[in-house]
């Protein structure tokens, strides 16, 4: 069955650049940047120099500007930063659809996204560009719960549109204070936060409450990461070690021809090859869809873990 083509809805409410401030009719919309400031990262800008901040502005609306130029009129202004964007499309395959794009919840929120790609008939990619130095894994997990709310808006303002892929922009050409140079241009995917959480933490600061962030790592863990990528390391290393000497006392095992070796501690025993035989059940179910098979199918319990990733 054909999907049929969306198009994306302009929503109503103005955008005041000078100011940057958001209006629908005679309400003014709360932003979304100064909200998660506010909720999620009040101690981001802490310690950093004014002036410092000042000039990162400065220099990221001019790389947003020559990108979203170059996107509604095809004028490259010759900028590096333009350059690099223009690889990453064509080695992402990003086909852009709007730039500034304003969202909303229709009622309290707006906010502009500053890329839409269009990635099917009825599904959408969002992009962020950043211009920092280095992205912190708070400035990383900021841009995760801003491109999240954009999603939602997104969807609440295109009925049967989906948003797929979200990512990061990570774009720079910048001499750095220590006289080196930051020559940056990467695709920074991030995994998207369910609109459920994201509708709680708006509506938790409408309300003037504090939002308990659910993907908050206590600090007592955050302490010990170094301490368990050292034990994963250790445990990777040690595993690749044994393996090693395990394929060694194989070939020698067969080789003489024996199956077991018994030091009085330890004991090593070969198994010979054999081969096994399973059962397919997916395969008998879809090639059998009339048969009812609940009688054989059994439900065991499995204890819950925890995956990390490195």
């Amino acid at each position: 069955m054909k999907t049929t083509r969306i198009e994306l809805k302009d929503s109503d409410v103005l955008f005041n650049k000078e100011r940057h401030e958001y209006w629908r009719g005679d309400k003014q919309l709360s932003g979304i940047t100064g909200m998660l400031q506010r909720q999620l990262f009040p101690d981001e800008f802490d310690n950093v120099p004014e002036g410092m901040l000042q000039e990162a502005a400065r220099y990221g609306t001019e790389v947003h500007e020559s990108i979203e130029t170059f996107d509604s009129s095809w004028i490259n202004d010759g900028t590096q930063e333009v350059q690099d964007y223009i690889s990453l499309c064509q080695e992402n395959n990003l086909v852009h659809e709007r730039s500034e794009y304003t969202v909303t919840d229709g009622e309290n929120w707006a906010s502009n996204i500053d890329k839409v790609y269009r990635s099917s008939d009825d599904t959408f990619s969002l992009g962020d560009i950043k211009t920092y130095g280095t992205m912190t894994p708070d400035k990383l997990e900021k841009a995760r719960w801003q491109l999240s709310i954009y999603a939602y808006f997104l969807e609440l303002q295109n009925k049967d549109a989906k948003v797929g892929n979200l990512f990061i922009l990570h774009i720079r050409n910048k001499a750095k204070q220590d006289g080196t140079f930051d020559h940056i241009r990467n695709i920074m995917p991030v995994e998207r936060i369910p609109s459920d959480i994201c509708k709680e933490l708006l509506d938790t600061d409408l309300r003037g409450e504090q939002f308990i962030n659910p993907y908050s790592i206590p600090e007592k863990y955050r302490e010990q990461e170094n301490y368990i990528r050292q034990l994963i390391q250790t445990k990777n290393e040690t595993e690749e070690k044994l393996k090693i000497l395990k394929s060694e006392i194989l070939e020698d095992m067969e080789s003489m021809g024996v199956r077991t070796w018994d030091t009085g501690t330890m004991r090593l025993t070969r198994k010979l090859p054999t081969t096994r035989l399973s059962f397919n059940a997916n395969k008998f179910k879809a090639d059998h869809p009339e048969l009812d098979y609940s009688p054989y199918e059994r439900t065991s319990n499995v204890s819950g873990s925890l995956m990390i990733a490195v």
